[in-house]
């Protein structure tokens, strides 16, 4: 018998992914590492984001969005500026100052943007939600995953040529 993921750990096991690249990407020097590990991450957050923009985010505004409550337009807004970064850093040298410069930037907004996810979205989700609704979630959102763009969405084509 198989265990499904839910919907929540799928995601958490995106962000701890990600953060992983993040800081393997902060500890190196080599600039072909630094582009490969850079190439890593705008993947997986470009599968990431499909997942929550088709999937997960339709689920959350289905249930708790109502007025006032701007949850959704925050961490969307976040998004925005994240791929902002990524295009930034896509058009610079690996192993010049102004990308480590965004680097930095781009790992302190990565990490507080998944903080405040897991806390405003994922908690919530997790109290209201059922098990086989989450479940459900999960494989709706894997099949996102598997269907998204190399680069997030709205995101001008990055330069691998670097």
């Amino acid at each position: 018998m198989t265990v499904q993921i839910d919907a929540i750990e799928l995601l958490l096991q995106d962000h701890r992914s990600i953060e992983a690249l993040v800081d393997q990407l902060d500890a190196t020097h080599d600039p072909a590492e630094r582009r490969h590990l850079f190439l890593g991450i705008v993947e997986q957050l470009a599968a990431h984001e499909t997942a929550e923009h088709e999937v997960i985010f339709p689920a959350f505004r289905a249930s708790f969005d109502g007025p006032g409550d701007d949850t959704l337009d925050r961490r969307m807004g976040e998004h925005e500026e994240l791929n902002e970064l990524l295009a930034e850093m896509g058009s610079l040298a690996p192993d010049g100052f102004s990308f480590a410069k965004r680097e930095s930037a781009f790992l302190l907004e990565i990490k507080e943007h998944f903080r405040r996810e897991e806390e405003s979205v994922f908690a919530r989700m997790r109290t209201s939600f059922s098990a086989d609704q989450l479940a459900d979630l999960a494989d709706q959102a894997t099949h996102a995953k598997q269907h998204a763009p190399a680069f997030p969405a709205g995101h001008p084509r990055i330069r691998t040529d670097r």
